[in-house]
């Protein structure tokens, strides 16, 4: 009797306990979030990249790239495998058997002291349901829908998709997302370049990251690694020999370089672009357009030389006795930081903080101030400050208050190829090359002469007299009596010297000449006017009109590529994270380049660029030509050093508050600006050729440095024809002194019917 009521107890409890599972397991069900895994894709953050697809910045704290299983290596999968579940291609989402033996491991480790690697009892299903569908949350209910969930996604998808969006999605430290991420952030390599003991560390970290980090806990990163590595061994995914050869290898891991995770000028203008362009993808690639050579060297000339510049002016004030302050100012990688050790008479020794060297400067070419102090007067051993290389020699370097910009780009398609918007991001994010409107002066000189040359108003060796100009500014207002830099006027001038020497008369007479209004729709059509306000003064003539770097130096490149305008682009390519061409430059145009099996016949594709001429390649070259001169001849002759084909325009504004020069190559147009951001008197007759050019010299010196293309030329159009003249009368000639000059067909008959009428006029 009292073993059938124990019995009947025994069956209604039973009866209770599975009714309670079934409510509990139908309440879980309501609750169960798909299991359909097939749309999901890792949350990727948005990566920006150069030209040649080397990373720049990521946007976001994830870092993740995504690499499909078929690409993910043998020796990567087998580690994560031996780690996290050994049986992963026979189990149907949970492993009883691997539940049991871990909890009997686990128990024995715990009693036993003797070993701290615990046994995990999930399986990678398991671990991917509570990554992408389900929480952390240390609950049985959790843990009863990850079951369920695990079963499911077993069911439905393949093992290798399942074990692929695991290791995509699995966090590994070091913000590194997915094993692609984490063997870049650990070892600076890629997927496919690391050896099986690095496969295997990176196998170890899914369990804790930061219980396994060498820097916090060598031995226990060292006994996890060798840990995944013996269970390789045992799995027969390695063989003794190599487990006993990498269980000995060093854990060696590479410097974390989170700079490339910081904003600069470029990176910054690439997002502020992709926003305009209305692309709000939640994450997606970027191959921008910049070239990273030429941005380092931009960056190094401009810091090197307004720090030259300025030591004219400013007494030394860099010296710190504190090395966090130092390392604030972020001058690095192109200053050095280093310690003070000793002071001699005439030399000061220095200590480099990056790799310990010993190394000397001296005091007559570091002198500081209108007094030009010497170091060994205001140093102090002990104290840490900043050294610059150049030429072979160490000079001291201290924060720059003066600033100032460089933009390089290609003149045939607007590639910005490098872009400093100033000495430094983190002082100031103001951007100097797009946000900076400032008079341009002299560098709108050449614009001018183009529209003259275009409207057949003037040749190339036209003489025009240098003399004063008056200019009436309307009533109640006194006449301008505008003058040459110099102060000084020279008589008759050909219109290639008045170019090459900047003469501002001359340039007075060719523009009012053309007429303010020519000038003015010539200005608008390359986009030098950015309000209206100054379209009708005369002073815009001499550069008193505001743009900033970007405008003018896409304004240049006409008289490179042979007249067309390009608009500046900084992005080449904007991928989606699903792999979709989301934005995609395009040069050319192609007619007839689809052909259809219903097409009646077929026709010739025909490509073009995308762009329309706004003025001849003739004028581009003649303009170029001269602007070559300027630079053999005229104020930029201190380039003359320089054995490459280069052409050049400086810009000084009145009381020189804003400096500039641009640089005309074959492959590239670089604009410089230099001036305060509180625009103010740069220094006593300061002037573009004495701030601003040095500072494009200093990049060409170290670009020609590493470019070996040392024959290339700029394209001369058709349809030019070669004169000797002399260069102060413009007469044709053929004496040693004379130059040559590129005249159109149209220019020769002009110059010859003058000539015709002259001699006419003098027999009479």
């Amino acid at each position: 009797m009292k073993l059938f009521k124990l019995i009947k107890y025994i069956f209604l409890l039973f009866i209770l306990g599975i009714s309670i599972m079934i409510i509990f397991l139908w309440n879980i069900q309501e609750d169960l979030p798909s299991s359909n895994i097939s749309e999901y894709f890792p949350n990727e953050i948005t990566k920006i990249y150069d030209n040649d697809y080397n990373l720049l910045y990521h946007v976001g704290a994830r870092d993740r790239f995504y690499i499909e299983y078929n690409d993910i290596p043998t020796e990567m999968i087998q580690a994560i495998l031996a780690a996290e579940d050994k049986t992963f291609f026979q189990h149907q989402g949970y492993d009883i058997k691997g539940i049991i033996n871990a909890f009997l491991v686990n128990l024995k480790n715990i009693y036993s002291k003797t070993n701290s690697n615990y046994v995990g009892a999930s399986t990678i299903t398991q671990q991917l349901v509570k990554n992408i569908l389900l929480n952390n949350d240390q609950t049985i209910t959790r843990k009863v829908k990850e079951l369920i969930l695990s079963i499911r996604i077993e069911n439905e998808y393949s093992k290798e998709y399942i074990l692929e969006l695991y290791l995509n999605e699995i966090y590994f430290g070091r913000r590194s997302y997915g094993v692609a991420s984490a063997a870049n952030n650990y070892f600076n390599k890629s997927i496919f370049d690391l050896d099986i003991h690095e496969y295997a560390y990176l196998a170890a970290l899914p369990k804790g990251p930061n219980n396994y980090d060498p820097l916090k806990n060598y031995q226990k990163a060292f006994e996890r690694r060798n840990y995944v590595l013996n269970q390789m061994y045992l799995n027969q995914y390695i063989n003794e020999e190599k487990y006993e050869i990498y269980s000995k290898k060093e854990i060696i891991l590479s410097e974390k370089n989170n700079k490339k995770y910081n904003l600069d000028y470029k990176t910054d203008y690439i997002l502020k672009t992709l926003s305009q362009n209305s692309i709000n993808a939640n994450a997606y690639y970027i191959q921008s357009t910049i070239d990273q050579s030429l941005q380092s060297i931009a960056e190094k000339s401009l810091l090197d030389n307004l720090l030259f510049f300025e030591r004219k002016y400013k007494n030394w004030s860099g010296s710190f006795k504190d090395l966090n302050k130092i390392q604030e100012l972020n001058y690095s990688p192109h200053w050095n930081i280093a310690k003070v050790q000793k002071i001699f008479k005439n030399k000061v020794e220095f200590k480099l903080l990056s790799n310990g060297n010993i190394i000397e400067i001296t005091n007559d070419l570091n002198l500081f101030g209108p007094n030009k102090e010497k170091p060994s007067s205001f140093l102090t051993p002990g104290e840490y400050l900043y050294l610059t290389f150049v030429d072979d020699q160490y000079f001291l370097a201290q924060d720059i208050d003066i600033n100032g910009s460089v933009l390089v780009m290609d003149p045939f398609n607007g590639n910005i190829l490098a872009m400093v918007g100033g000495t430094n991001y983190k002082k100031s994010n103001f951007n100097r090359v797009t946000q900076a409107f400032r008079q341009p002066g002299s560098s709108i000189k050449p614009f001018i002469y183009a529209s003259a040359l275009e409207n057949k108003l003037y040749s190339p060796n036209t003489l025009i007299l240098d003399s004063t100009v008056l200019l009436d500014q309307g009533p109640n207002l006194p006449l301008w009596v505008p003058k040459n830099y110099s102060d000084k006027s020279h008589g008759e001038m050909t219109f290639r010297r008045a170019l090459e020497n900047s003469n501002n008369l001359i340039t007075l007479k060719i523009g009012l000449d053309l007429g303010l209004n020519k000038i003015s729709n010539f200005f608008e059509k390359i986009n030098l006017y950015e309000n209206d306000a100054d379209k009708d003064v005369y002073s815009s003539l001499l550069g008193a009109i505001e743009n900033n770097l970007l405008n003018i130096t896409k304004s240049y490149s006409i008289f490179i590529n042979g007249g067309y305008l390009v608009e500046p682009n900084i992005i080449k390519k904007v991928v989606s994270n699903k792999g979709n061409l989301i934005l995609n430059q395009n040069y050319f145009s192609c007619n007839f380049c689809d052909f259809q099996i219903t097409d009646r016949s077929y026709r010739k594709p025909r490509v073009q660029i995308n762009q329309d001429n706004l003025i001849s390649p003739q004028t581009s070259y003649q303009i170029l030509s001269i602007l070559r001169g300027a630079i053999e001849r005229g104020t930029g002759k201190s380039l003359n050093s320089i054995k490459y084909p280069i052409a050049g325009k400086t810009g000084t504004t009145n009381d020189s508050k804003d400096l500039w020069f641009f640089g005309l190559t074959p492959k590239f147009v670089v604009g410089v600006y230099v001036g305060y951001d509180s625009p103010k008197k740069i220094g006593y007759k300061e002037t573009g050729s004495s701030v601003a050019l040095p500072i494009f010299k200093s990049f060409m010196e170290s670009y020609l440095q590493e470019d070996n293309d040392k024959d290339i030329d700029f394209f001369i159009p058709d349809n030019m024809i070669l004169k000797k003249i002399d260069p102060n009368t413009g007469i044709f000639d053929t004496k040693n002194s004379s130059i040559m000059e590129y005249f159109t067909k149209d220019q020769l008959e002009t110059i010859n019917n003058l000539n015709k009428v002259n001699s006419i006029g003098g027999i009479n």
